[in-house]
C-alpha cells in the first residue's frame, strides 16, 4: 500500500483472550490508509495464530517478530513503520473507528509532532462495560491549541499520561530516537520515551475527543504484577542517563524527580500487602539517595510527592509509617462508604472526575443519590441522571441530615470545612480524594464481590 498515512503499533505478548477485539478495532477504522504492525513477543497460547486468521483476509496486517519486553517490541514496530504517522494500541484495549480519521485530519492540518487525547477506561462486567472517561488535563486552555513542549513544560508535568492515546508523526520520533529502553519484561518502557516526547516535541496538541479505550481489569497487565519491583527504578535511571547525555537534566530535573517519586507511589500501591514492606525498603534507600544527591531543589513536589520526600529525609520508619497510614485512611473512606445505610440520603460534592468515579460507585451500591453539588454556579439548576445539581447552602438546607461525599482531587480539604461551616458535622462527612485507589480498592473490588467482573 502507498501513502500510508498511519503506522498502528500492536505489541502483544500471550494475550489470546484479548488480541481479536484490539486488531479488529484497527482494521475497522474508518481511516483507510493504515498499515497494522502486529509485533509478537513469542506468544505459545494460541495468540500469534489468531492473528495469522484475521491476516488471511487483510493485507493491512503485517505480523513481526520481536523478543519480548514493550521497548523490544515497540522499536522493532517503529523500524519497520511506513506510515506518516504513528499510532499505538495495546493488545488488551480497543479503539473506537473514527479515531485515526479524526486524529490524522487533525496532525495534517496542523503539521504536529505530537498529538494526545482524553481517553475512555473500562472495566468488563456481565452486564457490560463499565466506562469512565479521564481527561488529560484539567487545564481547558491546553486543549486544541498548538504548544511547544520545548518551551511549555504543562504537558511534561502531567506525568506519564495516555501516551498511546494518539499520534505521533514518524520522522520526529526518528530524527529524536525516541525508541523506548531495551530492558528485560514489559514494565515502565514507556516512561523514557514519554518524558522525552513531552521534551523534545515542537508541534503538539490535547484533544478532548476520546477515542483510546483502555482495559483496567486485566490481571496479567504489567502494572499488576508485583515481580516487578526494580524495574521502574531502572527505567528512571536509564532516563537520568538519557537526560544527562543530552544535556537536559538541568533544565528537567525538578520534573524527572515528582514523576520518579509519583511514580514509586504508584508502584507501591499495586503491590500485594505481602511485598509492601521489602518494596519500602528498596523504594527509601533509592530516592534517598537522590534526595541526599544535592540535585534538586524539589520544587515540582506537591501533595503526596513533597510528603513522601520529607519523610524520607526523616527515616525509613517514618516513610513506612506514612504510607500505610494514608492507606489506612483510605480503607476507613472504603468503611464509612460500605456502611451508608439504605434509607440514608447521600450528597454528593463535586461533580468533576473524582466525582462521576464516586457516582458509578453509588450506583452500582444502589446507595440514594438526593442531589450533587457543586462551586461552580453555572452547574446550579442542572441535572445529572435526573438528579438536581445545587448550591451548597441549598443542598445543606434541603437535607442536612445527609451523608455528604466530597469528591475530589484537589480541593478536598477545603471543601470539607465548607461543610463544616454550613454547620455539617465531621460525621456526616466522607472524603474521596485518591482516583487510583477508589477504582482499583473500592469500585473494582465491589465488582468483584458481586461477581460482575467478566
Amino acid at each position: 500500500m502507498e501513502n500510508i498515512k498511519v503506522s498502528v503499533l500492536v505489541y502483544v505478548l500471550n494475550d489470546r483472550e484479548h488480541i481479536q477485539r484490539c486488531v479488529n478495532s484497527v482494521i475497522n477504522q474508518t481511516l483507510q490508509e493504515i498499515e497494522i504492525l502486529v509485533i509478537d513477543g513469542g506468544s505459545v497460547d494460541g495468540t500469534l495464530e489468531a492473528v495469522k486468521t484475521i491476516s488471511e483476509n487483510n493485507s493491512k496486517i503485517r505480523i513481526l517478530p520481536s523478543s519480548p519486553g514493550v521497548g523490544f517490541q515497540f522499536n522493532t514496530g517503529l523500524q519497520a513503520a511506513r506510515g506518516e504517522y504513528i499510532g499505538i494500541c495495546e493488545s488488551d484495549d480497543y479503539l473506537l473507528p473514527d479515531m485515526y480519521e479524526k486524529q490524522y485530519k487533525t496532525a495534517k492540518k496542523y503539521q504536529l509532532d505530537m498529538l494526545r487525547a482524553d481517553s475512555k477506561h473500562f472495566i468488563e462486567t456481565k452486564e457490560g462495560e463499565v466506562a469512565f472517561f479521564v481527561a488529560l488535563s484539567k487545564k481547558q486552555e491546553l486543549y486544541d491549541c498548538i504548544l511547544d513542549l520545548t518551551k511549555d513544560n504543562r504537558i511534561l508535568q502531567l506525568g506519564v499520561n495516555s501516551f498511546w492515546s494518539g499520534l505521533y508523526r514518524r520522522q520526529f520520533l526518528l530524527e529524536q530516537k525516541l525508541f523506548m529502553n531495551e530492558t528485560r519484561g514489559a514494565a515502565y518502557q514507556d516512561t523514557t520515551f514519554s518524558f522525552l516526547s513531552s521534551v523534545k516535541a515542537k508541534r503538539v496538541m490535547l484533544s478532548r475527543e476520546a477515542f483510546y479505550c483502555y482495559r483496567l481489569d486485566n490481571p496479567n497487565s504489567s502494572v499488576n504484577r508485583p515481580q516487578k519491583i526494580t524495574m521502574l527504578m531502572e527505567e528512571y535511571r536509564l532516563l537520568k542517563q538519557r537526560l544527562k547525555e543530552e544535556g537536559l537534566f538541568e533544565t528537567y530535573k525538578e520534573i524527572y524527580l515528582s514523576w520518579k517519586i509519583n511514580g514509586c507511589l504508584g508502584f507501591f500501591d499495586s503491590l500485594s500487602q505481602e511485598l509492601r514492606d521489602s518494596y519500602v525498603e528498596l523504594m527509601y534507600q533509592d530516592l534517598r539517595e537522590e534526595l541526599d544527591s544535592g540535585e534538586f531543589e524539589e520544587k515540582e513536589l506537591s501533595g503526596k510527592g513533597k510528603e513522601t520526600a520529607s519523610m524520607i529525609r526523616r527515616s525509613i520508619s517514618d516513610l513506612r509509617r506514612y504510607l500505610y497510614g494514608m492507606y489506612e485512611g483510605f480503607y476507613h473512606t472504603k468503611e464509612a462508604l460500605e456502611r451508608i445505610g439504605e434509607q440514608e440520603f447521600v450528597i454528593l460534592f463535586g461533580c468533576g472526575e473524582m466525582g462521576r468515579l464516586v457516582d458509578s460507585f453509588l450506583q452500582h451500591k444502589s446507595k440514594r443519590i438526593m442531589a450533587y453539588m457543586d462551586n461552580n454556579t453555572k452547574l446550579w439548576g442542572t441535572k445529572i441522571r435526573d438528579v438536581p445539581v445545587m448550591s451548597p447552602q441549598s443542598a445543606v438546607c434541603q437535607y442536612p441530615n445527609a451523608v455528604y461525599i466530597v469528591a475530589n482531587l484537589t480541593y478536598f480539604q477545603e471543601m470539607k470545612e465548607q461543610l463544616k461551616s454550613l454547620s455539617v458535622s465531621e460525621e456526616q462527612i466522607i472524603i474521596c480524594n485518591d482516583y487510583g485507589f477508589f477504582f482499583k480498592h473500592i469500585l473494582l473490588h465491589s465488582l468483584k464481590n458481586k461477581g460482575q467482573v467478566v
